[in-house]
């Protein structure tokens, strides 16, 4: 709750920092006109920022008209705990966006293709046997609603707020029940080249062994530097809470990103857990407008 604090200031005093800064794009300071049915003219666009490849996502939605397309193309997922262990593939778990004015987009997600496989090395030579599981197919829905509370296009800052609900569509894939969620982000452009940001994230999760839900916190706090015009990397710390462990577990995550262009970017990276509880994970992904 400080560091969202610490960003709220750092958004309001902005305006007036940017001042003596070069825009980021040819823009106008009021751009409520444009809608999904009247686009953002591609000269007024403000800089692609996805959402991937961190936990933090932006605090800038897509412009009002056009669509962004964020995606794992593959990603791989580790773990063990005691006696048991396994591995997921994501095979294009996508983010779909589209652009309903300036500041609010509506985003479509679908794990696309899972294959997660898990062991459990205590039911070794017993009888049934039944030591490995394969689970493979298409997971769930998620739709999400952003909005940009604050911050312009040529702003140091910004914050912005993601509601959104897990539809149980996945079947045996996905978790079973109805996840609601809620996002507060920001970020600051400390220069040119350097950015900090974070975000508090509240779910209610489902536990299908349970058949319950269990409310986690997830707050964050990430850096990213711009190396070259086409180079970009970020480091993030992520800590998660929730009401079944009532422990803190926490993750540093990083990478490089590659700007091939305006509207196209590549990243890859990993996860790596500090503490037990939380997967590893690698991957690859790719981000693109229209």
């Amino acid at each position: 709750m400080r560091l969202l604090f610490l960003l709220v200031l750092l958004a309001l005093a902005s305006p007036a920092a940017a001042q003596n800064t070069t825009l980021l794009n040819d823009t106008l300071r009021n751009k409520q006109q444009y809608n999904l049915f009247n686009p953002t003219p591609r000269r007024l666009m403000r800089p692609m920022v996805p959402d991937r490849p961190g936990i933090t996502e932006s605090p800038y939605s897509v412009d009002a008209g056009h669509f962004q397309y964020e995606t794992d193309i593959l990603r791989l997922l580790t773990r063990r705990e005691g006696d048991t262990h396994g591995h997921d593939w994501y095979v294009n778990h996508f983010l779909a966006k589209i652009g309903l004015t300036d500041r609010t987009d509506f985003q479509v997600a679908l794990d696309m293709f899972t294959y997660s496989h898990n062991f459990d090395d205590s039911q070794v030579g017993q009888v049934p046997f039944n030591q490995n599981q394969l689970i493979r197919g298409v997971g769930d829905v998620t739709l999400r609603l952003k909005h940009t509370l604050l911050g312009d296009d040529d702003s140091r800052g910004a914050l912005g707020v993601i509601g959104y609900v897990q539809l149980p569509t996945g079947g045996i894939v996905g978790d079973g029940g109805f996840e609601p969620g809620l996002t507060f982000t920001g970020v600051f452009q400390c220069t040119q080249k350097w950015s900090v940001g974070g975000q508090v994230a509240s779910n209610f999760y489902y536990d299908p062994e349970a058949s319950q839900h269990f409310y986690q916190l997830t707050p964050t706090v990430t850096t990213d530097y711009q190396f070259t015009k086409v180079v970009q990397a970020f480091v993030e710390l992520v800590g998660y809470w929730d009401t079944r462990q009532g422990a803190w577990r926490s993750s540093i995550n990083l990478g490089p990103q590659l700007d091939i262009s305006d509207n196209v970017q590549l990243d890859f990276g990993t996860h790596l857990p500090i503490t037990h509880s939380v997967d590893r994970e690698y991957f690859l992904g790719i981000s693109f407008r229209h």
